[in-house]
């Protein structure tokens, strides 16, 4: 009997996982780690880290700030965490607007070039080269990924500037006194807008640049229809995003460890090589070899950060393919083949699957 019992509830909980989108991340998680969508978030990670080191050196240079209270400088170049979100935003706003905007760039050619190779791996089984992926990107660039981020931002430049100005209002003898109380209301309803922009922006952020891959948007379309999915599925959407999140956190943990422990074996043998073996007896590369050794290591954590890179970006994507299905009742396997993609079928091979 409970044998039973438990053939006829495990369709059902299958069917449920099914619905919900489980089976469709756990793909996403696994095809997030194929093809060359890791080379090319390890590249764009390298290129940021070379922008952040120039730009912090200008920045010493150029006697700005004469105490040491430029970020990565202050902070002896360690960005890895998040905590240096608060002081780039209340001390160094200035440096962090020189900082962000060639790395918005950057990642809108860079991720929707990502975004276009998973989706075809996603929804095609299909392989799209490095170059028919930048190809599609540089085509969709200017009115797509770079306009899906403008547009939010601009937004609240222009929110945020009209409760400056009445702030200005305020400041006026008499006339202040009198419009500050009476419409407050404004301002407060602009605050509240843009309160509820940023939570919106928050949730459904990383849906804006998978509307462009898998469709061939405009950015405002994107924009559009990625709010629209929040606000008709706001719980769908907030699922998904933590289903993101916990992949993101998973995939960083695993390969921090892996990193780590790779990085301690193999240093641990070579020094006790070192000692046994080495005419010297002290188990010391001289600073060359450290310096190359130290370029090797650099380069594996580039691939890790990559690999987490690319599991944003897969999960991202699957959350706008289901969420669009739930909302628009497209299938998820549904990509528009515009611009470059109309190419002959030699372009694309098809993924080999186990």
């Amino acid at each position: 009997m409970t044998n039973g019992t438990t053939e006829n509830q495990s369709p059902t909980i299958t069917g449920w996982l099914r619905a919900v989108g489980v089976f469709d991340f756990l793909k996403a998680w696994r095809e997030a780690f194929r093809g060359g969508a890791v080379v090319l978030a390890t590249v764009g990670l390298m290129v940021s880290a070379i922008w952040m080191w120039t730009l912090d050196r200008l920045w010493k240079v150029s006697g700005a700030e004469s105490e040491p209270s430029r970020l990565f400088g202050a902070m002896g170049w360690d960005w890895n965490s998040i905590g240096w979100v608060g002081p780039l935003i209340r001390e160094h706003w200035f440096f962090g607007v020189c900082l962000m905007i060639p790395l918005v760039f950057l990642w809108s050619l860079i991720g929707g070039a990502i975004l276009r190779m998973l989706a075809y791996r996603q929804t095609q089984d299909l392989h799209l080269s490095i170059g028919r992926s930048l190809e599609f990107s540089i085509q969709h660039y200017w009115r797509g990924y770079l306009l899906a981020w403008v547009l939010p931002v601009g937004f609240a430049m222009l929110v945020s500037a009209m409760v400056i100005i009445y702030g200005m209002m305020m400041a006026i003898p008499w006339v202040g006194d009198l419009i500050g109380g009476l419409l407050f209301f404004i301002p407060l309803a602009l605050g509240f807008l843009l309160a509820f922009g940023v939570l919106v922006v928050l949730i459904g952020g990383h849906l804006f640049s998978p509307g462009v891959a898998v469709g061939g948007a405009h950015g405002a379309d994107a924009v559009t229809s990625a709010v629209s999915y929040v606000l008709s599925r706001p719980f769908r959407a907030i699922a998904y995003f933590a289903m993101t999140c916990l992949m993101i956190w998973a995939t960083a943990a695993f390969l921090a460890f892996l990193v780590q422990l790779a990085e301690s074996i193999t240093t641990c043998l070579i020094s006790f090589g070192e000692g046994v073996w080495s005419a010297r007896g002290d188990g010391r590369s001289d600073k060359t070899s450290q310096f190359l050794m130290e370029c090797w290591l650099g380069g594996l954590h580039y691939i890790a950060r990559g690999a987490v890179t690319c599991v944003f970006f897969s999960g991202s994507l699957v959350s706008f393919l289901l969420l669009r299905e739930a909302v628009d009742g497209k299938g998820r396997g549904e990509v528009d083949g515009v611009g470059v993609d109309a190419a002959p079928p030699s372009f694309v091979e098809p993924v080999d699957t186990p």
